[in-house]
């Protein structure tokens, strides 16, 4: 038993450990916190795809499909949860909340498509 060494022995690099990302399972409609990756990540549940998205993403309840279609919209259109802002009539650049339904969200998309990221999943 001498040789055992506890985890914490073996630290993570800071930057890997600092900052993780949410990637959504659209199959099984889960997310799960990963470190930022330029490959494809597959879900450790189904083996589906994972998206990774900006931390600013709160996923919905699993069984809440109507939040989830309206999520995997935004995705598909290239919002992947990152900020977006509105110029107003005062000159300034204002923060503009995501909508809270697809009804919300096509119109979500219409009107800020220029700030959507080239997303291709």
């Amino acid at each position: 038993m001498s040789k055992f060494k506890h985890h914490s022995n073996f630290p993570k690099e800071k930057h890997i450990q600092s900052y993780l990302f949410p990637n959504l399972c659209f199959e099984c409609c889960k997310s799960f916190k990963k470190p930022q990756a330029p490959e494809l990540r597959k879900c450790p549940e189904c083996g589906g795809v994972l998206i990774e998205v900006g931390q600013k993403f709160s996923a919905p309840k699993a069984t809440d499909k109507a939040q989830w279609e309206k999520v995997r919209f935004l995705v598909e259109h290239g919002f992947l949860f990152q900020s977006v802002y509105e110029q107003r009539e005062d000159g300034g650049f204002y923060h503009v909340a995501y909508p809270a339904s697809l009804k919300e969200a096509k119109e979500f998309v219409v009107k800020y498509k220029e700030q959507a990221v080239d997303s291709t999943f």
